[in-house]
């Protein structure tokens, strides 16, 4: 399949965080992108507005209402109210395989509403971005991933499958809020049978399909798992659990929604008392180092980095033979914990790939192996000045 390589031509941001407005025009060749300054530059920053452009809370998985520009904090010391945020957005103008198309998202008053545009058309569904844009990204928070919370790696996964499918955030969003409804239902001594029983069926109908949308991901990647683009990146072998995603795997996705339905039924009254219930909710995954035969968890930081990685190339490998493009990719501090040997062979292999890659680091002698092969920008207090080389 022929390859396209897509991107961002102009990314505008109107008080998102530390910007009260941003004009940015990447090179249009869609080179690698770095952002180089001091922390609390307002590097980060960028890659979050760029991740708003997808369905979810982006990067930081952050409150709609917490990401509007605050005037300076200083001046709040002696406020006698709370300030409220002023409404942002971020837009841009992107390259898809159709041509380009503007998107753009934000508030208009500073709350939890989120607005969607696609070329100058409202859209209720985060899920339509999808269509015109997909994202994947790894900030520092992820480097240990798979020593902390199951909740953290769920997101990671269905960041993946998202990518691959758009409808999969509606459904995450339609199972979660059925669940809280369910949830709130039992916890509170309300046993509404019709009720429940309406709950329990959008459990089970979008349970099912998440999870049979994250085994499929993990099979359709799982060539490139085994056939890393390089010998300095780890081979991860991954294995996903849930009980759910145990059954469909043998089971037909009919049985699997029989059986979690049970589940469910039977599960009221332990929850009601305080227990809990499996389900897409409570799944996991882990990475094993292939040739190592060691549990990434007990890895080492930079091994755990460059394992992650090799989920993400794989990703985009899959995608690029499959579809003809990848996501774009947001790297931020990429070059912590890991070697300069293996940072540059990233780099090399980010520049073969169709996709725009932003990057972010402290320092720029860290990129100088893209020299003449990407654009820098160095950023100081939410301003950003072209550099001609690193």
């Amino acid at each position: 399949m022929s390859q396209i390589k897509t991107g961002i031509t102009q990314l505008r941001l109107t008080n998102f965080r530390s910007y009260g407005f941003l004009n940015l025009e990447p090179d249009n060749r869609f080179m690698p992108v770095i952002l180089t300054g001091h922390n609390g530059a307002g590097k980060t920053n960028i890659l979050e507005a760029v991740s708003f452009l997808t369905a979810g809370k982006g990067l930081r998985s952050a409150r709609l209402s917490d990401v509007g520009k605050r005037s300076n904090p200083a001046a709040l010391l002696n406020a006698d109210v709370l300030q409220i945020p002023e409404r942002w957005s971020v837009s841009a103008q992107v390259q898809t395989k159709d041509g380009l198309t503007k998107i753009g998202t934000g508030t208009i008053d500073g709350s939890e509403r989120r607005q969607i545009r696609i070329d100058g058309k409202n859209t209720a569904k985060q899920s339509d971005l999808g269509r015109v844009f997909r994202c994947l990204w790894l900030t520092p928070a992820q480097d240990r991933l798979f020593c902390g919370d199951p909740q953290a790696r769920r997101r990671f996964l269905d960041r993946l499958v998202q990518a691959f499918d758009s409808q999969h955030a509606t459904r995450l969003s339609e199972y979660n809020t059925a669940f809280k409804q369910w949830s709130c239902l039992l916890r509170e001594g309300r046993f509404d049978q019709r009720w429940l029983k309406g709950l329990e069926e959008q459990l089970v109908s979008n349970g099912v399909a998440i999870a049979a949308s994250r085994i499929d991901v993990i099979s359709r990647i799982s060539h490139y798992l085994t056939h890393p683009l390089s010998s300095a990146f780890p081979v991860p072998e991954v294995i996903l659990t849930g009980v759910v995603e145990q059954k469909l795997l043998v089971k037909s996705a009919l049985k699997t929604e029989e059986e979690f339905a049970d589940l469910l039924e039977k599960s009221r009254k332990i929850y009601a008392d305080g227990g809990s219930v499996a389900g897409p909710h409570t799944a996991d995954f882990k990475v094993i180092h292939a040739q190592k035969g060691l549990d990434a968890a007990f890895c080492s930081t930079g091994e755990q980095k460059a394992l992650l990685l090799s989920v993400i190339l794989a990703e985009m490998q899959t995608q690029t033979q499959e579809q003809g493009l990848c996501p774009v990719l947001l790297l931020d501090e990429i070059a912590a914990h890991l070697d300069s040997k293996r940072r540059n062979i990233l780099f090399d292999i980010l520049t073969e790939l169709p996709a725009q890659i932003w990057m972010t680091g402290t320092d720029s002698s860290d990129f100088t192996h893209l020299t003449n092969r990407a654009q820098f920008f160095d950023v100081q207090d939410s301003n950003l000045n072209l550099q001609n080389v690193a």
